[in-house]
């Protein structure tokens, strides 16, 4: 039991407290985290990063309180991460070509770390976990969405007249605004030449060679 507690309890009368220390700090942790998941609008919100955070933390206490000899101790504790690698899976979805849903298992893998740690009676490791957590989920995020602003992949179709060098002329178009061509193919309609262009450049470029596209004379850009 922490020793601020002991002149309210004593050492005997209340033996659990330091127990209930660690929920209570398990599910601070959990609300902290879960609270800016629901800001989010996430699929595993304030509440579900609550649950996991405190039964991860309880898991942990009983574990250590029946496991009898120290080298029992981390049997219970072991499998949190097994199970807590079947409730993240499902947390993860695939739509089309894009993957889902994977910040939301990181973040309850990761959460469950905070309540053993809580449970394990390391209050402050457990919220520094918290804190670097948090910094992960709002500062990088500011960062990632920059880097995907910066390196943000589109597709471009492109109708234009049917000339040898029709798709050099598209080409050189997309690298003039500073955009990065991946890939590149046509096939002919008609009299014309539709030009498929995958390019990677900034979001502001993208767009500026859209609105030059669309006032075109020389260029239709199709949907994509």
């Amino acid at each position: 039991m922490p020793g601020w507690l002991q002149p309210y309890l004593g050492e005997n009368l209340w033996p659990e407290a330091d127990h209930i220390v660690r929920v209570v700090a398990a599910m601070v942790f959990g609300g902290l985290i879960g609270l800016e998941r629901e800001l989010r609008d996430k699929p595993a919100g304030f509440r579900t990063i609550i649950l996991i955070c405190v039964g991860a933390c309880i898991f942990t206490i009983v574990s250590v309180v029946a496991g009898g000899p120290d080298e029992e101790t981390t049997r219970i504790a072991a499998q949190i991460v097994t199970g807590i690698g079947f409730l993240g899976a499902g947390a993860i979805l695939r739509d089309r070509a894009n993957v889902i849903g994977l910040t939301t298992a990181s973040t309850i893998w990761a959460v469950a770390a905070v309540g053993m740690a809580a449970g394990y009676g390391h209050i402050a490791l457990g919220a520094l976990g918290t804190v670097v957590i948090l910094i992960a989920l709002l500062v990088f995020d500011l960062v990632e969405n920059w880097i995907g602003d910066v390196r943000d992949i589109q597709d471009f179709h492109v109708l234009t007249d049917n000339t040898e060098d029709a798709m050099d002329r598209v080409t050189t178009l997309f690298k003039e605004n500073g955009l990065n061509v991946r890939k590149r193919f046509c096939h002919e309609e008609g009299e014309s030449l539709l030009v498929h262009i995958v390019a990677m450049g900034a979001k502001t470029k993208h767009d500026r060679l859209r609105i030059r596209l669309a006032r075109s004379n020389e260029y239709t850009l199709r949907g994509s």
